[in-house]
């Protein structure tokens, strides 16, 4: 860990000196073209370390023989606010700023700005939550792993029709995946998303998702994912929404550099580095569900954490039954 990136700096201002010599003199082939590969990122390392103040952090990472070097933004609002000056004022709107108060620090809003927060468009009665107390901590899921399961049938077979079931990694989806095909065999329809899916396979995926479907099909995917945010599957395309869990971040360095940043400027570092942003994936996953004045569909929140006070406040008004 470093507090000031100032000898990397240098280091990199003599690379990228270096690399402009040599590209001058040879400007051609496959070595000038990673040469200059190489002097694009030194530059762009340079452009950042411009800005670098307290509120970044610089590590190091090596895996084996690769070794990463970056400078981190702990916080974004100073830099926000820096570019918010040259306007006479900036709006910032979103169906998922929530918790307003949250989104408000880190886009670096001052006491006098004014927010406005607007009832949803869509009526109570178009939707039908559920609240499953279930743990989906990671050192619970095994022991939790056949309820889940059985309680994933309950809500795809009480109608027919089309369901998306969110989960918050690749890992967990995966291992319930094939316990839900492993007792349906070929009676409901899957679809699973991969990491590496091609643009062809990403618009297949959806359109399966059509309104004249006879029976049942689920789709598995993850939060955060290409098919949790600006997917709209309107009218009978989409019947129901799962959530698994509360989209809480993998524990990681970065997470944990945010955590304590925040922690020692007296805030909650824990819902910032977590808690906010999981919870901002599931708004987004399970708004997938409702997407214009006549569409009414299931929701399935899974995770005991709901039942919490601290996390059933951040749910909007319509999903709190």
């Amino acid at each position: 860990m470093h507090d000031a990136p100032s000898e990397l700096l240098e280091l990199a201002e003599a690379l990228a000196t270096l690399a402009e010599k040599e590209l001058a003199g040879n400007g051609k082939g496959a070595e000038s073209a990673n040469l200059l590969e190489a002097y694009f990122a030194v530059a762009g390392f340079l452009r950042i370390g411009k800005l670098y103040d307290e509120r970044y952090v610089t590590y190091v990472e090596v895996e084996r023989n690769e070794v990463r070097l970056k400078m981190f933004c702990l916080d974004p609002s100073h830099l926000l606010k820096q570019i918010g000056k040259a306007y006479r004022s900036h709006v910032f709107f979103s169906a998922t700023l929530s918790p307003l108060n949250y989104f408000m620090d880190m886009l670096g809003s001052e006491e006098e700005d004014y927010s406005i927060k607007l009832g949803s468009p869509f009526r109570k009665e178009q939707w039908d939550v559920t609240i499953v107390p279930l743990s989906t901590r990671y050192t619970d899921r095994e022991r939790t792993k056949e309820r889940l399961i059985g309680e994933l049938l309950s809500f795809i077979r009480k109608r027919p029709g089309n369901y998306l079931i969110f989960f918050p990694s690749y890992e967990y989806m995966n291992d319930i995946y094939q316990g839900v095909v492993a007792t349906t065999g070929e009676s409901i329809k899957t679809l699973l998303q991969t990491p590496d899916m091609t643009e062809e396979e990403r618009e297949g995926f959806l359109a399966a998702f059509d309104a004249g479907n006879e029976g049942t099909l689920a789709g598995f995917a993850v939060m955060g994912g290409i098919f949790s945010e600006g997917v709209d599957l309107v009218g009978n395309r989409l019947g129901g929404v799962a959530v698994i869990g509360v989209g809480m971040p993998q524990i990681g360095l970065e997470r944990n550099l945010i955590k304590n940043h925040f922690g020692e400027s007296g805030r909650v570092g824990f819902d910032y580095a977590y808690v906010y942003p999981g919870i901002n994936k599931v708004l987004q996953a399970g708004g997938r569900l409702i997407r214009s004045e006549h569409d009414c569909g299931s929701l399935m929140l899974v995770d005991d954490r709901y039942t919490q006070l601290k996390y059933a406040r951040l749910l909007p008004e319509e999903w709190r039954e």
